[in-house]
């Protein structure tokens, strides 16, 4: 499953405003339910404040990451049953189209820091750095380019999903997400393509449970 370079132009647009988050002393509480084997070097201050604002990043994105999982899967499974350079160049012209037609200037209007975490999300997803997909997609010298600007921006699009270390809070905040022990900012599909793309993927997700 490939993630479409449509959004990858949103993401290089993005603005760079910041959130504030307070701190709740409940959560405290949590990390010996949920981190329990997490070593903590840092005051628990700063613990808590690192904590709520991955909760907080990985609320505002996983419904984006689903739905373009989703619909990224969906994409692909029908552009493997296309022959022809031609054809396919113009079946993931429509997919632009649709991808547009689905998040708009959402995406676009992310900040910095939401489309870091949703860039992982989607490597966590796929397997693929945005490198790789850009360089698949428009060729090594557009990867290269891209890469640059990124860079001058304080973004990488080789960045990699470390559950293990880098990202281990963030791993923790999305399987918490997955068990239903902790809610996420939703965002409900726009589109058909989008809302039949969830359905079949429930159904696959399903269907892979019950081997």
């Amino acid at each position: 499953m490939k993630f479409h370079i449509v959004l990858i132009f949103f993401l290089f647009n993005l603005n760079l405003s910041s959130q504030n988050l307070g701190l709740e002393n409940k959560d405290s509480v949590l990390f010996g339910h949920y981190l329990p084997d997490l070593e903590i070097t840092a005051s628990s201050a700063d613990f808590v404040k690192k904590w709520n604002r991955t909760k907080f990043y990985v609320k505002s994105v996983y419904d984006y990451a689903k739905i373009c999982s989703a619909m990224f899967i969906s994409f692909e499974d029908s552009l493997a049953q296309i022959t022809g350079k031609y054809s396919k160049k113009k079946y993931l012209s429509n997919c632009n189209k649709i991808l547009k037609k689905e998040f708009g200037n959402e995406i676009k209007e992310m900040s910095v820091k939401r489309g870091v975490y949703l860039m992982k999300m989607i490597y966590r997803q796929t397997g693929l750095t945005t490198y790789e997909i850009v360089q698949k997609y428009r060729g090594g010298g557009t990867a290269f380019w891209f890469q640059a600007l990124c860079l001058v921006n304080g973004q990488d699009l080789k960045r990699e999903y470390d559950p293990e270390n880098e990202d281990l809070l963030m791993e923790r905040a999305i399987r918490l997400i997955d068990s239903g022990k902790m809610t996420y900012y939703k965002r409900v599909p726009l589109t058909d393509e989008a809302r039949k793309a969830l359905k079949k993927n429930r159904k696959e997700k399903r269907r892979n449970k019950s081997k």
